[in-house]
């Protein structure tokens, strides 16, 4: 497991469900962002507590009809 996935669930307070993927690897743009708001293009973050928060960046690698299914690849992992 990414250790900065490792200690964001760790620290969680709101039981959010955070994907195990590693820099480089493809998931579906579903697995990091929940569909509300505007489609994020490059990095999507969620809150982890009530100052924290872990930050997704990626590529587009395949767009889809569906913004949830579009298929992205993790360019770098982060706490904010």
């Amino acid at each position: 497991m990414n250790n900065i996935i490792e200690k964001a669930q760790a620290i969680d307070q709101f039981g959010n469900n955070l994907p195990d993927v590693e820099r480089g690897g493809q998931i579906e743009l579903g697995e990091i962002w929940d569909g509300t708001g505007d489609v994020p293009q490059e990095s999507w973050s969620i809150q982890i507590t009530d100052s924290d928060w872990i930050n997704y960046c990626f590529e587009i690698v395949e767009k889809n009809s569906d913004p949830l299914k579009t298929v992205i690849r993790i360019t770098d992992i982060e706490l904010i």
